[in-house]
């Protein structure tokens, strides 16, 4: 910044070196500012270059102040109005030649044009001077890309310049560079009109070797999202930054810097409407790719009246956020009871897209034995690679609900009719005479009926056997649930959210909170019903309550509508004391099993290893 003093006559010299010395440091603490604060009652000078640049390049312009310094100012708004001041610096200056001393002030203002063209670089009042104006050429950026000793490189690129209104656009930002490290980085920011932008994951660096040179690339990834047709405007990028020389001052030590920028030219983007091919009622879902999945927590092809299983079905669209992922309904189903959970939504990315998905979740009650069938789910979506419409198709699912305590194999009767109404095609036309009637058909009926017989006769006699050895081997006891390790934390949480179910008399919700709590409480996800739940408490008071329950749940409508109609409040009132009744038992239960616990950690832990 400073320089040294440089004097012929020795005994000055230590004189003028403390003055150099403390004009230094007024250099490294003034700073260029509006107004700047500084002082002369000398001459003026400036100076610019360089004058000819293309888009992205600064130009430094100098004022040097000869003199003494007394409180006089520079006005530096005039240049604002077509240039940014990147930077501004001074550094004093002390010189001494045949005993007489000079002392000059640099005043370096770097700018940076935001306009192309014939510009004119104002006059500044300096105090009560006036600097002279200038003027500057600035073209067009050669689209050379990286050129051989240039020290910092910017592009800007998108995947696309067409796209669908809410298709997204993905938006990358590379800065190349060949010295050791920029310092405080800043972009221009993006906010483009009628478009939601996001920025994917925090900026990245890494080094890339072109035509034989090694380049450090500091990179940042953005989606776009435009939300309405025309032209969707990306603003040119401009990077400013510092970059260091490795250089350091004499008096503090501080590294010398000097402001750096680069200019990458933006984007238009055609944004295109919704097609008139897609359905007008469904919500509109432009992506690459889209799946439909879904999942059960059990075996459909296992259940009774009054069990419950979950559904859960996931939508993955790519392109797409999650949010932008309607709810969807599968509506009502016959001797279903269907609870829907609020859905999740979520968005990841993957090889550099975003992939949105959203999952609903249902709680289906079966209250009859028959076959269900759980009807399909279509989502419309535009395929934004192939431009055309596509399905996502989730087919239909149909299973049986067997009567409680029936084995899963059909009954022969039905069989029968079953095959009777598939041989309808084939039946005997009463109007035949008896010599076209064939009769091997009457062999196969009689052989048909006889496997049948001979299939349950086996079936029956594997089931004796199956008891015989089960009184034979009878079951080990289970382990009291005072004995097991289980998870305090999901049992508690599970056991609240009965509680709640209880006090709000919903019948339904207390059945599966129930189940749910017995899950937790016996560490078994295979317990699907009440009936193994009562089973494993092992409670007369919780196994009548249960009965209670069941009766509550299964009521015919009309016998729960007279029951209102003459109840009135007694009824209101003998409800909520049957659920009274049943968290009382519960909570009683749970008590119990922790004092059993406390007795056997009691009895089985260990002394300390040491004693104090």
């Amino acid at each position: 910044m400073g320089q040294a003093l440089v004097s012929k006559r020795p005994g000055q010299k230590t004189r003028q070196s403390v003055l150099a010395l403390l004009l230094s440091a007024t250099a490294l603490i003034v700073s260029v500012v509006s107004p700047v604060a500084l002082a002369q009652t000398g001459d003026i000078e400036a100076t610019l270059t360089p004058k000819e640049l293309v888009r992205g390049e600064t130009t430094t312009l100098t004022i040097r102040s000869f003199g003494q310094q007394s409180g006089v100012t520079i006005d530096l708004d005039p240049l604002r109005e077509q240039f940014d001041i990147i930077s501004s610096r001074s550094s004093s200056h002390l010189r001494s030649v045949n005993g007489q001393i000079e002392s000059w002030t640099d005043y370096i203002l770097i700018l940076f044009p935001r306009e192309l063209g014939e510009l004119e670089v104002p006059s500044v009042s300096v105090g009560n001077q006036q600097t002279p104006s200038f003027a500057i050429n600035v073209g067009e950026m050669p689209n050379n890309g990286l050129e051989p000793g240039q020290e910092v490189y910017l592009e800007a690129v998108v995947n696309k310049e067409s796209v669908y209104v809410q298709e997204q656009v993905l938006f990358t930002i590379r800065l190349y560079y060949t010295i050791a490290g920029i310092r405080n980085p800043h972009f221009t920011e993006i906010d483009p009109e009628n478009a939601v932008i996001q920025q994917l994951g925090q900026p990245h660096q890494y080094e890339r070797l072109i035509d034989g040179v090694r380049y450090g690339v500091y990179e940042k990834n953005y989606v776009i999202f435009p939300q309405r047709s025309g032209s969707l405007s990306i603003p040119d990028i401009v990077f400013r930054g510092e970059i260091t020389d490795g250089s350091s001052s004499f008096v503090f030590r501080q590294r010398n810097v000097r402001p750096v920028t680069a200019f990458a030219t933006g984007y238009n983007i055609d944004v295109k409407e919704r097609p008139a091919a897609f359905p007008a009622d469904t919500t509109w879902l432009p992506a690459s790719n889209l799946i439909v999945e879904e999942t059960w927590d059990g075996d459909i092809d296992s259940l009774e009246p009054g069990d419950s299983i979950q559904r859960e079905v996931t939508v993955t669209a790519n392109g797409l956020d999650g949010p932008a992922l309607p709810p969807f309904n599968i509506g009502e189903i016959d001797t279903v009871n269907v609870y829907p959970n609020p859905g999740d939504v979520d968005r990841r990315i993957q090889d550099g897209n975003v992939v949105g998905t959203r999952v609903e979740s249902y709680e289906m009650v079966v209250t009859e034995a028959g076959q269900v069938t759980v009807p399909a789910l279509e989502i419309p979506w535009w395929d934004t690679d192939t431009d055309s419409m596509q399905y996502a198709t989730l087919p239909s699912t149909t299973f049986r609900v067997h009567a409680t305590g029936s084995p899963e194999a059909t009954d022969p009767e039905e069989l029968l009719s079953q095959m009777g109404r598939q041989g309808n095609a084939n039946a005997i036309d009463p109007l035949i005479t008896p010599r076209q009637t064939e009769g091997w058909i009457l062999y196969s009926l009689t052989a048909v009926i006889a496997a049948i017989l001979l299939g349950m006769w086996w079936l029956w006699r594997r089931r004796l056997q199956q008891l015989a050895m089960l009184a034979a081997n009878p079951e080990p006891p289970r382990q009291p649930a005072y004995q097991r390790q289980i998870d305090i934390e999901a049992e508690s949480e599970a056991f609240n959210e009965l509680l709640t179910a209880i006090k709000q008399g919903d019948a339904q919700q207390i059945r599966i909170r129930l189940i749910a709590w017995g899950r937790q409480y016996y560490q078994d996800p295979g317990l699907y019903n009440l009936d193994a739940l009562s089973q494993r408490l092992n409670s007369e008071t919780l196994q009548r309550e249960f009965r209670k329950l069941q009766a509550s749940l299964y009521a015919s409508p009309k016998a729960t509508d007279d029951l209102s109609a003459k109840g009135g409040e007694d009824n209101a009132a003998s409800s909520a004391n049957q659920w009274l009744a049943l968290q009382e038992a519960l909570i009683a239960l749970r008590d119990s099993q922790r004092s059993k616990q406390q007795q056997y950690n009691a009895k089985y832990s260990l002394p300390p290893l040491y004693r104090h």
